[in-house]
């Protein structure tokens, strides 16, 4: 996992606003370019799953599997948005947005194996990192709160 000062871009570009991290979970606001609002999230649980409806909103990227579930499988929720992102312009940069704790610029490539796979910018550093999966950027996202705080 190499580091590097670098940008990322990508028309799934999200940045995540860290504004505290008690108890080892963080609390924040993810901005898109294409929301007007910020999405609030309460833990890490909950940016991840917020994330995840989003991309399957944007139909992009698209699961590559569909989700198990111990209920009846609802078929209706493995479709493709015929509004997906690809037809959307964005409404804003995301250069702006800082978290009182942390800034992270998030573009997942791909959610393949139930899982997800990208790169992150700690925007605060300028250091770039891969993922090859949720825990991983977690992981990530863990060490560079646990970094600033030194």
């Amino acid at each position: 996992m190499a580091e590097s000062e670098e940008r990322i871009y990508g028309k799934n570009l999200v940045c995540i606003c860290v504004e505290s991290d008690e108890n080892n979970d963080i609390q924040g606001v993810m901005w898109t370019p294409y929301e007007e609002d910020g999405i609030a999230f309460k833990s890490a649980y909950d940016l991840v799953m917020q994330m995840d409806y989003l991309y399957d909103d944007w139909d992009f990227p698209q699961r590559t599997t569909s989700y198990r579930s111990f209920c009846k499988k609802d078929k209706t929720k493995d479709f493709h948005n015929p509004n997906s992102i690809r037809k959307r312009e964005p409404i804003r940069s995301l250069k702006s947005f800082k978290g009182e704790k942390a800034t992270f610029l998030v573009q997942v490539k791909f959610r393949q194996h139930s899982s997800w796979q990208g790169q992150v910018l700690w925007a605060e550093k300028k250091k770039k990192s891969h993922f090859r999966s949720v825990l991983e950027l977690m992981k990530l996202f863990e060490s560079a709160l646990e970094q600033s705080e030194e």
